[in-house]
């Protein structure tokens, strides 16, 4: 790790890290809808909001509607009294899977990776995971009733808003910043805007597998959308 203005900037693909809390592992029957929320520690409000709204019980939801759960993502907080508060919020809610590394936007990237590295591990048999902001409203049981459609589907499904023939940004006074020895090309593939995009469990595996070989630093949703093509995972 490099250290940087905005925390430590990751380069390369460095070594899993720890993991210091976990939610349970699914148990059977699996989730249709593994829900992967990226959140940080002061955001707290904002995990209370996806509790009680999207990211819980729907109301009035269908007996026979595809299931779903809900994990947050976080990384380590400065503060050893907010980390006894995550601990807490862990307990109460078991919901919450967190890193050993910095919570900081440069290390978002690193975020997306545990959560796969988690999904693999702890929820392999859900079908379709979601990975979305903590500051957005997803209509979960449409999501999963437009997925249940996509059964007979190619198996590797990797779905959002399409950003197309995006340039790198030079410019070294933004955290968007990509220099050119780590991203030498003019543009980037097609990939989902890191807001909300949803990864079959397969594509899920490939990204994984395949961002092993590409430079963490790249901002979090152009990693994965360069993961999926070296992995052949068209959007």
């Amino acid at each position: 790790l490099l250290s940087g203005g905005s925390g430590d900037v990751p380069r390369g693909s460095p070594r899993p890290p720890k993991v210091l809390l976990s939610p349970p592992p699914c148990s059977a029957p699996a989730p249709f809808l593994l829900v992967l929320v990226p959140s940080a520690a002061p955001h707290l409000q904002r995990r209370l909001a996806v509790r009680d709204t999207w990211g819980g019980p729907w109301p009035g939801e269908p007996s026979g509607a595809p299931p779903a759960r809900t994990v947050f993502v976080l990384g380590t907080p400065r503060e050893p009294q907010t980390q006894r508060e995550l601990l807490a919020e862990s307990r109460q809610h078991g919901d919450i899977l967190q890193g050993d590394f910095q919570d900081s936007y440069a290390n978002l990237t690193r975020k997306t990776q545990l959560l796969l590295r988690w999904a693999r591990a702890c929820c392999a048999a859900a079908p379709f995971l979601l990975k979305a902001d903590d500051d957005v409203f997803v209509n979960v049981p449409a999501v999963a009733t437009y997925l249940a459609t996509w059964r007979d589907a190619p198996a590797r499904l990797y779905l959002g808003r399409v950003h197309w023939r995006v340039a790198p940004n030079r410019d070294p006074r933004s955290r968007h910043h990509v220099p050119r020895e780590l991203y030498p090309m003019s543009r980037y593939p097609p990939y989902c805007s890191g807001t909300a995009y949803v990864l079959s469990r397969q594509a899920a595996g490939a990204v994984l597998a395949a961002g092993a070989r590409v430079p963490l630093a790249l901002p979090e949703d152009v990693w994965v959308g360069v993961a999926a093509g070296r992995a052949g995972v068209a959007v």
